[in-house]
């Protein structure tokens, strides 16, 4: 297995012995960074090797061209690769995910912009364990502080703004404790909520990316796993702003029977590091794999057949904030008394913890018309009518096949998938809709109805504004979601009324899925680690993920609770990768607008059949018949193309 370096490793000298080798890719680096790379790594003249928009890209092509003379020196290709923070774009170049041109120019931008980063800092914190790092973190006056870097077990790296780093108390914290505090010499706070600026401006340069998939696994920072075949414009995004974990990769290697590590690039810092990690591995404790019912027999086919009998299956789906409406579902609460039922259920758990009824405040028929936006009720009363709805099918003999969460939805999908409890759900969503409201700054969403190339296209248009979430784009036709300072959307929408194109601003009064929510980062992760986590019942489908949740999820549950709310909405994604046989698959509108059977409708034709349980518009007991016959018709067996 071959490792690559990151930044600190860099020193004058290096690349000495390769530059010769390889003139024809030095020729390609120099045009493309507009200076001599053997200049700046042998001599240095100017002395900024160390400074930032330099290092990475001198650092990233002294590894490549490294790792090419290994291999054409006669070494056997690895059977993994891991980089630690900047060394992940030398082992993605490794893996052929890119070729050596794409990846500098990728690590020079990188450079550019984390040198723009606000003034921060570092500090390595030794002799303590991570656990006993966070709890003292936990315990200090200071927000704006992460952990940035789990290297080995007594070894952590923590990010943030300077002066709360450099504040007393927080080396003497960590020192009456046991442990050494050491400041590192850097100007920002790397791997920090304080990078969240620059990854949302770098995720916009990934996007223009082209991607391979990797010929050999690579172990990314973010999950500590193996990359998956698509979906690296998105790990390498959040890479700037979340922890490198370089222990808990390592020791999942160490698990799985890989021993031999080479470290390719200038230095011995990870060797040193991989020696420690041996000594003292993580405890590698993967969920047990849970085994798909094996599928029903299926008959006998007649003679020449061309098509099966066997049932689509429902896909329940659920939707997020912005769908929300007053009087929503009102109609069917007072017709169905299992949807009434399991409303008053939340709306009681609702009433103890917060000491209103939460059915009053959604049927409050003086604010008809006017928007439905306070936080304290919206998040729980969606999570609601999600479970309620699919308590009034199940009262009606239907189940899901499998679930699918868009935004805050994913928490409904999660708990009708039994992966947690109705209660341990809704408690997350109350406690986080109240971090929200004291923590974080208002902001506001605008749903773009355009293609989302427009959001890369035209800048001009959507600067200082998150691209939250893709529904659908092709062609002419698209839609997509941008969440930011409220004043901004307010700009953005004024901006695309004069040119023509329509934008709505959703009823949301703060910018989910952007930087606006980074500030309860540190309390979203803690609320999802106090859930009890089971293993599914039936496949749950992620739009933060983009697939299916996996064992791998199931055991990160903080990181999916806060990955819910900040990582961008994947749904066209989602759609391509996961249902590409749309005749397989009965679509179930969950949701309380009705709006997923517009994107199947508007964005990915009538072979996506659906139907919506209830809409703003009322009339919600013919909507919910409707929906009856279609599942009744499903359940009688749609013919399917085999």
């Amino acid at each position: 297995m071959y490792v690559f370096p990151g930044q600190g490793s860099q020193r004058k000298g290096m690349g000495k012995e390769l530059f010769g080798k390889y003139p024809d890719l030095v020729a390609r680096a120099d045009r493309l960074l507009g200076y001599s790379l053997r200049e700046l790594c042998l001599d240095d003249p100017d002395r900024v090797l160390n400074r930032t928009e330099y290092t990475q890209p001198a650092l990233y092509a002294v590894s490549a061209l490294q790792y090419l003379d290994h291999i054409d020196s006669g070494e056997a290709p690895p059977a993994v690769v891991a980089g630690h923070s900047l060394g992940e774009y030398s082992a993605l170049f490794a893996a052929g995910a890119f070729d050596f041109t794409t990846g500098l120019d990728l690590v020079r931008r990188r450079g550019e912009l984390m040198s723009r980063a606000p003034k921060g800092a570092m500090a390595a914190v030794v002799n303590l364990d991570q656990e006993r790092v966070a709890e003292i973190l936990a315990g200090l006056p200071h927000h704006n502080i992460d952990i940035a870097n789990i290297n080995s077990r007594r070894q952590c790296i923590l990010s943030g703004v300077y002066d709360e780093i450099h504040a007393p108390d927080v080396r003497a914290a960590y020192t009456a404790a046991g442990g050494s505090f050491i400041p590192l010499n850097v100007s920002a706070a790397f791997h920090s909520r304080c990078m969240t600026d620059v990854q949302e401006e770098f995720a916009r340069h990934l996007a223009g990316v082209d991607f391979r998939a990797p010929r050999i696994p690579v172990i990314a920072n973010c999950t500590a796993r193996p990359y998956p075949a698509t979906g690296h414009a998105d790990l390498l995004a959040r890479q700037i702003s979340s922890p490198v974990k370089w222990y808990e990769s390592l020791s999942w290697l160490l698990a799985r029977g890989h021993d031999d590590f080479r470290e390719i690039g200038p230095g011995d810092v990870l060797t040193k590091l991989t020696g420690k990690i041996r000594e003292e591995p993580l405890r590698i404790e993967e969920p047990p794999r849970v085994e798909a019912p094996a599928p029903p027999r299926r008959p006998a086919p007649s003679p020449a057949p061309s098509r099966t009998s066997r049932r689509p299956e429902l896909v329940f789906m659920y939707g997020g904030q912005g769908t929300q409406y007053y009087r929503m579902g009102q109609e069917l609460y007072d017709t169905h008394p299992a949807f009434r039922d399991a409303m008053d259920r939340g709306s009681a758990l609702y009433e103890a913890a917060q000491g209103t009824s939460l059915v009053a405040a959604m049927h409050d028929s003086s604010r008809r018309g006017q928007d439905f936006d306070d936080i304290l009720h919206t998040h729980a009363a969606l999570y609601s009518i999600g479970w309620g709805l699919t308590e009034a099918l199940r009262a009606e003999g239907f189940e899901p096949d499998a679930v699918l969460g868009h935004s805050l939805g994913e928490y409904v999908a999660a708990t009708v998938a039994g992966v947690m409890s109705f209660e341990d759900g809704l408690d997350l969503v109350m406690k986080q809709a109240h971090l929200l409201k004291l923590r974080c700054r208002t902001g506001g969403m605008l749903s773009v109805l355009a293609p989302p190339a427009l959001h890369q296209r035209r800048r001009d248009l959507f600067a200082g504004l998150a691209l939250a979430g893709v529904n659908f784009g092709a062609d002419a036709r698209g839609n997509f979601v941008v969440s930011g300072d409220a004043d901004r959307i307010t700009e953005a929408r004024a901006a695309l009324d004069r040119e023509g194109v329509v934008a709505v601003r959703l009823p949301v009064r703060y910018g989910f899925h952007s930087a606006l929510v980074d500030d309860i980062r540190h309390e979203c992760r803690s609320l999802g680690r106090a859930v009890r986590v089971s293993a599914p019942r039936v496949p749950v489908y992620s739009c933060a993920y983009a697939g299916e949740l996996d064992g791998e999820t199931l055991n990160r549950w903080d990181d999916y609770a806060w990955d819910v709310i900040r990582g961008r909405v994947r749904f066209d994604e989602l759609m391509a990768t996961a249902f590409r046989d749309p005749a397989r698959h009965y679509f179930v509108d969950l949701s309380a607008s009705g709006s997923f059977v517009n994107f199947l409708k508007h964005g990915y034709g009538p072979d996506h059949r659906g139907t919506f349980a209830i809409n703003q518009f009322g009339n919600n007991a013919a909507s919910m018949g409707r929906l009856r016959e279609g599942l009744r018709e499903v359940a009688g067996g749609v013919p399917a193309l085999v």
